[in-house]
């Protein structure tokens, strides 16, 4: 910053918030997005529905409405109520599955043990793709770039 003055450290601080929220938001449109169809899915699969089939653009703008409408609320406690209730399904799932693995048997004639098909360059794809998955999940690079951004300020 002292090397820059404080008022062009201010703006260069400002890139990297940016690339953070726009980044995060859209991986957020998108995996919402994503799950909300799959839960429709499922909701109108039990009641035999056949509503017309929406695109995946059209699931996105539905999510991204319903994130605006919830923007408008005055703070995250006025959805408090929400989040228990994921938490508590959370839990129950959880403790549903582990329970009910715990209680029954293996099925019979089921291997349990992975496919092993492919070359070393197919497993090593693998394997990469399985970091890239956890990097994404965790937000990867973009976490260190909020600890930066957040030093940084700190420090103007």
């Amino acid at each position: 910053m002292s090397c820059a003055g404080v008022r062009l450290g201010r703006i260069l601080a400002k890139f990297p918030i940016l690339y953070l929220s726009v980044g995060s938001c859209v991986a957020s449109i998108i995996i919402g997005a994503s799950t909300s169809k799959i839960f429709f899915q499922v909701v109108c699969a039990v009641d035999k529905c056949n509503p017309e089939k929406l695109t995946v653009v059209e699931w996105y703008l539905v999510f991204t409405c319903g994130v605006i409408i919830l923007s408008q609320l005055p703070n995250l406690n006025s959805i408090a109520g929400v989040s228990l209730v994921g938490a508590v399904s959370a839990l129950g799932y959880c403790l549903t599955i582990w329970v009910i693995s715990v209680a029954k048997d293996r099925i019979p004639n089921v291997s349990y043990n992975p496919a092993r098909d492919g070359s070393n360059v197919t497993k090593f794809f693998d394997v990469l793709n399985a970091l890239g998955i956890i990097a994404f999940a965790f937000r990867g690079h973009n976490l260190v770039l909020e600890i930066q951004v957040n030093n940084f300020i700190i420090l103007l």
